[in-house]
């Protein structure tokens, strides 16, 4: 079975992307996950009148709330892929996004990976870094970035 790995943030390029996932996979009956990647938090040592304490329960409280807003986020676009007669699976994950979605589409051994784009361009991504083009360059199958 072909399978569809769609890496999402919530944003409109991902929005668009989860809709071509859907356009590609419903004629090929593909197998579709949703992947969310919650960013990882730093502990803030050190932050000016902040005790260490309070700096580790604000870090757990910054990590839980990302967490819950990626599970929303594949939530909602479960919700969408099946509006159209889709089944999905769904993930949600915490790390750095592109480093998660490299080693997930490797690991799933998924046959494209679809994502959107955040449209930058020139020196912005050259000095930012984009997690699309880190994904383009990392995954050893098809990856379709969606503007």
């Amino acid at each position: 079975m072909y399978k569809i790995l769609l890496a999402t943030d919530g944003s409109e390029n991902s929005f668009k992307a989860a809709e071509k996932a859907a356009e590609i996979a419903k004629p090929m009956d593909a197998e579709i996950t949703v992947l969310s990647v919650a960013h990882d938090v730093p502990v803030f040592k050190g932050q000016e009148g902040l005790s260490y304490e309070q700096a580790v329960s604000l870090q757990k409280n910054m990590a839980e709330g990302l967490e819950k807003a990626a599970q929303e986020v594949v939530d909602n676009t479960k919700n969408t892929f099946e509006e159209k007669g889709l089944t999905v699976k769904t993930l949600v994950k915490k790390g750095q996004p592109a480093d998660v979605i490299c080693s997930e589409a490797s690991e799933g051994d998924y046959d494209l990976v679809i994502m959107g784009s955040r449209g930058l361009g020139g020196i912005k991504e050259f000095i930012l870094g984009s997690v699309s083009n880190k994904v383009a360059h990392c995954v050893g199958k098809s990856v379709l970035i969606v503007k």
